[in-house]
């Protein structure tokens, strides 16, 4: 019983860390930045049919891309700037053209500080970048609050100890209806 007791609690730790990697990637983030420069890429992807055949190109979309850098400008920072759509994870944003002119014009001006608010990660091995969401222009070097981030965490939070609690009450219920059985028989 103690060993399944000690595989239930390393697959839920196991779970805990895969969801706060995968809340990590998916909540939306914020970053006070210079903008130094806007990029777009075709997203041409190319498919071999077989062996024998050449490799055919098919059409891909635009990937905008906003390079800046933190406010004392040591480090770079690329973002991606892609429509997500009705896709995972739910911004719903079909404005990456919009996002691309604000940081246009935000280039336009290299004292003037912006504020991106993106999600995902930085990965160079894999070529991931995260992807913006917006940037506006800001006039403070302070991060603002993740306000929706700490809610939503807290809900869930919630939402984890009640379930908890309830299985909780159920196995000890479980067990004192045994108990008491066991008691009955003897």
């Amino acid at each position: 019983m103690a060993a399944l007791r000690k595989a239930a609690m390393a697959l839920m730790i196991i779970i805990l860390i895969a969801v706060a990697g995968l809340l990590s990637c998916i909540l939306p983030q914020h970053r006070v930045v210079y903008v130094d420069g806007t990029e777009v890429r075709r997203g041409d992807t190319t498919v071999m049919t077989s062996n024998v055949t050449p490799v055919t190109s098919i059409g891909g979309a635009d990937v905008y891309y906003l390079h800046t850098s933190n406010l004392k400008r040591t480090d770079v920072f690329v973002f991606r700037n892609e429509d997500t759509g009705f896709g995972f994870p739910w911004y719903f944003k079909f404005d990456s053209s919009e996002v691309q002119g604000r940081a246009e014009l935000l280039k336009q001006q290299p004292e003037q500080m912006a504020l991106v608010t993106y999600y995902g990660w930085r990965v160079p091995v894999l070529k991931l970048y995260p992807n913006a969401v917006n940037i506006e222009a800001w006039d403070r070097t302070e991060t603002p609050w993740p306000v929706f981030n700490i809610v939503l965490v807290a809900f869930l939070l919630l939402v984890t100890g009640s379930v908890y609690w309830k299985l909780r009450g159920f196995r000890k219920a479980r067990q004192l209806k045994r108990d008491a059985s066991q008691s009955t028989i003897l």
